[in-house]
């Protein structure tokens, strides 16, 4: 495996962890939570080319962990 897939699972792994903690804290347990990241579009580009499924033209996309979203968004 290479070093970017590598890097990039211990980056998913993280997002992850912040849903397990969010999850468990009972603050949140009646409610839909969103986690947005903006990105600039050199590592918006980074990040999107770790899937198979690209939409380029998209100005956003999604990672659901658990019952967190995770809205990656094109800063513009």
């Amino acid at each position: 495996m290479g070093k970017n897939n590598e890097d990039f699972r211990d980056r998913l792994k993280l997002l992850a962890e912040i849903s397990d903690l969010v999850e468990k804290n009972d603050l949140f347990s009646e409610g839909e939570v969103q986690v947005k990241i903006t990105l600039e579009k050199n590592r918006y580009d980074s990040v999107l080319r770790n899937f198979r499924q690209i939409d380029w033209s998209s100005e956003k996309f999604f990672i659901n962990i658990g019952s967190v979203s995770f809205k990656f968004v094109l800063k513009k």
